[in-house]
Order: structure tokens, then C-alpha cells, then sequence
């Protein structure tokens, strides 16, 4: 059995049939070599301000954690940085974490660097990775040189890596945010990126009453809008109050064939009045196909997209996107959803044809059907869900830790 699996099994003993009020996780964290204690390891939850070292018995305590399921990662130098399931409310007993050497390390595993990977690439990171929006701008990453770059063998994909957490200054929202990276990843051919880690906040700190007020407003502003307050009202069926609407896209692969530039004219006899004409044009079938449905309308798209989109006209309910299981909402649904937001305009830059007055759009895609969404608003596996649109541009800059409480919601 590994390391991984032994981890695994005793926080499976942990989780009892009877659920606790208590919101606390404790435990300790060892070598999986020798079982001794590692000292002041790293233990925090993702997306969070829960977090602190371990003291010199490894022993360490989160308090007040956020309700749900959570990842717990624990890292130590020199061993594997670890991630795993917990939910404070059902622990019975304090963890045993076993954490293993860094196998990577002790095989030598060397990965091509691109020499000049940092200037070719950076530039693209930085806006995949910290977004394109106003607060975006006001976020600095302290430690860039730590990432470096390698390409697949047909250099069809990039990845970046990092060789320490990537530490973050959001000087718009008060964050300092340490980012443990473990794997970013952009397609040339298909223009996509992926990327996951483990990121932890600490709020920043001031004596300047403007600066804190400041915080609070942009905090509030970025959570209003975001994926989190979005899921969050669909639980509690208040997308109308919460400034939303939602509707069913379709997203249908441009077909084009060839027809005459002007066609063959009869008269009523049957006789040739107009030769079609010598000169083609494209005609896109899909377009034509659905443009014939009248519960459709078209939106706009860029002209060298290869796909036509099309709108339900009528809206969705909250009951369309998510299912309820053993009282779990489980996000389930077909096709794309748009979603506009109708409360905050989008910046001038981002909206169709520089509109000043455009509401904020979204379009989400489900690549794993029925994932689970916490109380909070959170995705479970925030990979399960593709956003486009503004939601596919804000990145860190208008990145909140879950345990982040708005006073106005």
C-alpha cells in the first residue's frame, strides 16, 4: 500500500456516521520513512485563510474552518506536497498524515527547460494565470524566476511549473496569496489553458482607514458577479434577486458548402429566364438549420470562430442546472450555460464593440456532469467546469478565499 493510499485510508477512519458541531481540524504530521514528526511542515486549506506551520512535535490545530468539504494540504521540504478530502464537521479524532520523500527528486528526474522560456512565455502566463481585469493589474507576483517552461515534443503545448509557491500581492483586494503550482498547461492548436494548485491566503494589513475601506469595497465588488455568488444563489433559488439570468446555449460546428452567388430563374413555363450564376458562395448548413427554429436566437461570435451560437429564448430556473441527492445539489446540465449578470456593466475593453453600458456575460461548460457544489458557492473540483467569457478572465485578480463572508449578501 503507498504512502498516498495509507493517508487516504486513516482519514476514511476518521469521518464518523454521526455529524459534530465542531468545525476544527487537527492531527499530526510524520515521515512516512521513519515516523518521526516533521517539524513546522506547512498545513493549510486550499483557497483559504485557514492555515499555519506545525509546532516541533509536528502536531497542528485549524480552527473555525469552513464548512464542507475541504482540501487539506500538507507540504514539508524535501517530501511530496500532499492533498486530500477532510470535512471538519464529521472528524471524530485528530489525522495521522504520513507524508513521503519527494520521489522525483530521489530518481533524478530531469525535465527539458527552455533556456529562454521566461522571456518568450512569461507574457502569457501572466495573463492566463493573474487575468486581463482592473484588479488584475494591481496584482503582483513577487517571485516570477521561480516558474520555468518546457514544451511538448511537437511544441503543440507549453507547461509551466514552479519551483517554490508563487507568492501574490492583490494590492486591490488586501491579499497576499502563496500559490503552490502544480501544473499550468496552454494548447497552441486549441488556444486553452488549464491550470491547478493550492493557493493560501493572508490578508494584508494597514493603519490607513482609506486603504481598509478600499479593501472592503473591492472585496465586495469582486465577490458580487463571481462564480461562487453565482452557484451560491442558485442553491438558495434567488438567481432573480442576486441580478442574474441564465439561458441555454447552443455551440454548433460552422458546416459550409458551396452555392451560386445568385440562383437559376424560371417563368412559369419552366423556361430559363436567369442562369445561376458561375461565381460560388459559402453558406453555413448549421446556421441555416438553426436560424429555422423559432425558440432560437442568434448571438454574436468572432468571425474566424469555427462554431455558430444560439440561445434558448426562454430562461432557465435554478432547478435546470443542478440536481439534489442525499441533500447534496449536484451542478448537472446540458449544453453551455449564459450567463449575464446584470448588476455590474463589463469593463469597456472586454464588452461587444466597446459598449459602455453592456452587462457582464459568462458562458459555463460542465466537463464533469454532476459535481458537487458546497453550501458556500465553491466547486468541490473547480476543474469540472469551464468558464468563458468574464468568468475566463479574472483569474487571481478577482480571486476571494471560500471562507470569505460578504456583509451585504
Amino acid at each position: 500500500m503507498t504512502f498516498k493510499c495509507i493517508i487516504k485510508y486513516i482519514i476514511y477512519l476518521c469521518f464518523p456516521l454521526l455529524s459534530f458541531a465542531q468545525r476544527n481540524i487537527e492531527g499530526r504530521v510524520i515521515s512516512g520513512e521513519d515516523r518521526k514528526p516533521l517539524s513546522f511542515a506547512n498545513v493549510f486549506i486550499s483557497n483559504s485563510t485557514k492555515g499555519q506551520q506545525a509546532d516541533d512535535k509536528g502536531r497542528f490545530k485549524l480552527t473555525n474552518v469552513p464548512a464542507g468539504v475541504l482540501d487539506l494540504v500538507v507540504s514539508f521540504v524535501g517530501y511530496e506536497t500532499i492533498s486530500i478530502k477532510v470535512k471538519a464537521d464529521t472528524l471524530r479524532k485528530p489525522l495521522l498524515i504520513m507524508l513521503s520523500p519527494d520521489a522525483i527528486a530521489l530518481q533524478g528526474v530531469t525535465v527539458k527547460r527552455l533556456k529562454n522560456g521566461f522571456e518568450r512565455y512569461y507574457p502569457l502566463f501572466k495573463e492566463h494565470f493573474l487575468g486581463k481585469t482592473l484588479f488584475s493589474e494591481s496584482c503582483v507576483l513577487k517571485n516570477p524566476k521561480a516558474l520555468w517552461f518546457s514544451l511538448s515534443d511537437d511544441e503543440s503545448e507549453l507547461t509551466i511549473n514552479a519551483d517554490e509557491p508563487l507568492e501574490i500581492e492583490n494590492r486591490a483586494l488586501g491579499y497576499t496569496i502563496k500559490y503552490d503550482l502544480e501544473e499550468f498547461k496552454y494548447s497552441f492548436s486549441q488556444n486553452y489553458v488549464t491550470y491547478y494548485g493550492f493557493p493560501f491566503f493572508q490578508e494584508m494589513t494597514t493603519k490607513n482607514e482609506k486603504k481598509q475601506q478600499k479593501w472592503h469595497e473591492n472585496r465586495e465588488k469582486a465577490y458580487f458577479g463571481s462564480p461562487q455568488h453565482f452557484l451560491k444563489s442558485a442553491i438558495n433559488h434567488d438567481w432573480a434577486n442576486a441580478g442574474y439570468k441564465v439561458y441555454t446555449m447552443y455551440r454548433e460546428e460552422k458546416r459550409f458548402f458551396l452555392v451560386p452567388l445568385f440562383p437559376e430563374i424560371k417563368d412559369s413555363l419552366g423556361n430559363i429566364i436567369q442562369h445561376a450564376a458561375k461565381a460560388k458562395k459559402e453558406v453555413d448548413s448549421t446556421d441555416i438549420i438553426l436560424s429555422k427554429n423559432s425558440w432560437l436566437h442568434k448571438i454574436p461570435n468572432l468571425k474566424r470562430s469555427p462554431y455558430v451560437q444560439y440561445l434558448h429564448k426562454l430562461p432557465l430556473d435554478e432547478n435546470c442546472i443542478f440536481e439534489v441527492r442525499e441533500n447534496l445539489p449536484l451542478l448537472n446540465f446540458e449544453n453551455y450555460l449564459y450567463v449575464f449578470y446584470e448588476r455590474e456593466f463589463e469593463e469597456p475593453q472586454f464588452a461587444d464593440l466597446g459598449k459602455k453600458d453592456a452587462p457582464q456575460v459568462s458562458i459555463l461548460t460542465l466537463l464533469e456532469p454532476k459535481t458537487l457544489i458546497e453550501s458556500t458557492g465553491h466547486l468541490v473540483n473547480p476543474l469540472a467546469v469551464l468558464f468563458e467569457g468574464r468568468w475566463g478572465i479574472e483569474k487571481m485578480g478577482e480571486f476571494l478565499p471560500i471562507d470569505y463572508e460578504p456583509e451585504s449578501f
